[in-house]
């Protein structure tokens, strides 16, 4: 039995030409008179229920996330009566010549979602056709009434005639805001490479766009965050990164709406060189001089590695010196393959020094035909020439079937850090 005295809700909106909403709760032990009841959070329960009815607006559109000013000038309640059970709203706009308030076709939108929570297949059809924000709110005006631990019978009267109720138990709302509220989340552990772009530790977030060309931002742990903030060296970005990330998905069934967050577990900064950034190099080039050394047609006076060719190695091969030893491709390489490797492709060496005179110049004697012949000392510098060309590229072949033979021992040690890798 109510202990309030109030006018009919439909009594005090004909009279005061605005909406009226009314909360009446049956609360423990108030109906067997064991005292006062605990009252209704007046300011909260108003907050929920006005969040609730904003985005029920006509003008509401799939792009808003908040209400505009106009919305909340006209959709405004106000708390007007409250008792030990039962709390009281009015519009606080006044209807027109019709009866309408700028907050009425609203209002009957969320007493027509009351009356549905209390079937769950009519509810779930009911909330299909609303936007996501007003889903939401919904749940949260439901959690703040489940908060009373009561029943609760709601009431609209407009300043029209037009009267809506519905009566809701404790269980039918907490069942109506567990499948509102309810969620999937799927956890996926990701090893990543690739280039670290922005990290902020005090903010605890981090960019990274991953060598498979897709982007990874989200959160960083404690642990990380601490990592950086003791390194003594600051970062220079970007930098190649390794990283373990978990990647929490979650969808959100009421709504229709995934989300995904990634999480920043494990992060090394110093990575070395990658499979992919050595392994294919090896193979290619290998291919090209292990070609050359088979060619029986071969011109002796050529250098049996091209310039590009030559440049790449010894640059690949820098890299891998100056890598650390524990970590990346390196560690999968036997120390003494390169080195040897580091030293045949030495400028000063004939690989190198072959490579880096160019493949043309010792070729001209037949484009010098066709010109005046040259002076006999003319002739005999280029015999000179050609002879210790030769030479050199006796000396170049026989260091490139060296060099083929260590190429292939470190393709052998990557192709099975690969193997390993993909699980054959």
């Amino acid at each position: 039995m109510s202990r309030h005295t109030w006018k009919a809700a439909a009594e005090e909106a004909a009279a005061g030409g605005r909406d009226v909403i009314s909360l009446t709760f049956c609360l423990p032990g108030f109906a067997a008179g064991e005292g006062s009841p605990p009252l209704p959070p007046g300011n909260e329960l108003a907050e929920a229920l006005l969040n609730a009815i904003y985005p029920l607006d006509d003008r509401w559109t799939a792009a808003m996330k908040k209400a505009t000013s106009h919305v909340l000038r006209d959709c405004a309640f106000r708390v007007s009566s409250r008792s030990d059970d039962a709390i009281r709203f009015v519009s606080s706009g006044t209807a027109d010549l019709f009866g309408v308030t700028p907050a009425t076709s609203a209002a009957l939108r969320l007493a027509s979602l009351m009356q549905d929570a209390n079937e769950s297949e009519r509810l779930q059809s009911h909330l299909r056709k609303l936007y996501p924000p007003a889903i939401l709110a919904f749940g949260k005006l439901l959690a703040a009434l489940l908060e009373l631990r009561s029943s609760v019978v709601f009431e609209l009267a407009t300043a029209a005639g037009e009267r809506r109720a519905a009566e809701l138990s404790f269980t039918q709302m907490q069942a109506a805001c567990s499948y509102i509220d309810d969620t999937d989340v799927t956890s996926l552990v990701l090893r990543v490479r690739g280039s670290l772009i922005a990290l902020h530790p005090g903010a605890k977030t981090f960019h990274i766009d991953g060598d498979d060309g897709a982007g990874y931002d989200g959160k960083m742990t404690k642990e990380v965050r601490r990592q950086l903030l003791k390194s003594a060296v600051p970062l220079s970005l970007p930098l190649i990164v390794e990283a373990v990330i978990e990647r929490l998905t979650t969808y959100q069934p009421s709504i229709d709406e995934e989300s995904t967050l990634d999480l920043l577990i494990e992060l090394d900064t110093d990575p070395g060189l990658s499979l992919d950034e050595t392994l294919p190099v090896f193979r290619r080039l290998y291919a090209r001089m292990n070609a050359v050394l088979e060619r029986d047609d071969g011109d002796e006076h050529s250098s049996p590695i091209t310039i590009e060719d030559y440049s790449a190695l010894a640059e690949l091969s820098e890299r891998l010196q100056g890598s650390n030893p524990l970590k990346g491709a390196r560690r999968a390489l036997h120390p003494a393959d390169l080195a040897e490797m580091h030293a045949l492709l030495a400028e000063s060496k004939p690989i190198g020094r072959l490579a880096l005179t160019g493949e043309g110049g010792m070729n001209d004697e037949d484009e010098d035909a066709e010109h005046d012949a040259p002076s006999p000392a003319a002739r005999a510098a280029k015999l000179k020439a050609v002879a210790e060309r030769r030479r050199l590229a006796a000396a170049a072949y026989a260091d490139i079937v060296k060099l083929t033979g260590r190429l292939l021992r470190m393709i052998d040690a990557l192709q099975d850090i690969e193997a390993a890798a993909s699980g054959k």
